[in-house]
């Protein structure tokens, strides 16, 4: 699925997101670090459990940070960023900064899929709020976050015809060896 939303993403954003090429080695190894440091603390506290790989009705695999499955289910997704923290909410919202799309076509892509509409964003900011002026430590900030069933398909709907536009998916939705 990874292919799927990063796809999109390049064509969107292809000075961001249109590099190529592995990603860092080392702030990959950091991200799963955080994954594997906050999953105790989110199954102690919320029921939370690490659920492994999933595969959709027509093949393409996923695998979410943690679902807790308590209430009506919620998926739980985990980001370690270098960018800044200082325009996320820190008070009920309804959007999220422009620059953290990705993250949420990836949660809208794994909720349609899961078939929940409820998610828990976790972030850990490692510059913090920095800006050019002050420099401030990490942040580890989460959003509870709700979308509807509109904005599931949509967003699907949007990720699934770029994939076939750019040969990742066949006709009927299915990954394309």
């Amino acid at each position: 699925m990874s292919q799927l939303y990063g796809s999109l993403f390049e064509g969107l954003e292809p000075e961001r997101f249109g590099g190529g090429g592995a990603p860092d080695p080392l702030k990959l190894e950091a991200g799963l670090a955080l994954e594997e440091g906050l999953e105790q603390s989110l199954k102690n506290r919320f029921k939370a459990s690490r659920p492994g790989e999933f595969v959709t009705e027509e093949g393409i695999i996923y695998t979410p940070d943690g679902l807790i499955y308590e209430d009506d289910g919620r998926l739980v997704e985990i980001k370690l960023t270098w960018m800044s923290s200082a325009d996320m909410p820190r008070v009920e919202a309804t959007s999220f900064p422009p620059k953290f799309d990705k993250w949420l076509c990836q949660i809208k892509c794994y909720l349609h899929a899961l078939e929940l509409w409820q998610a828990m964003l976790v972030g850990f900011f490692v510059n913090g709020p920095a800006s050019f002026t002050k420099k401030l430590g990490p942040e580890l900030l989460a959003w509870n976050i709700d979308f509807t069933a509109r904005e599931l398909r949509d967003n699907w709907a949007m990720v699934t015809n770029n994939a076939k536009h750019v040969g990742l998916l066949d006709a009927h939705g299915r990954p394309i060896q």
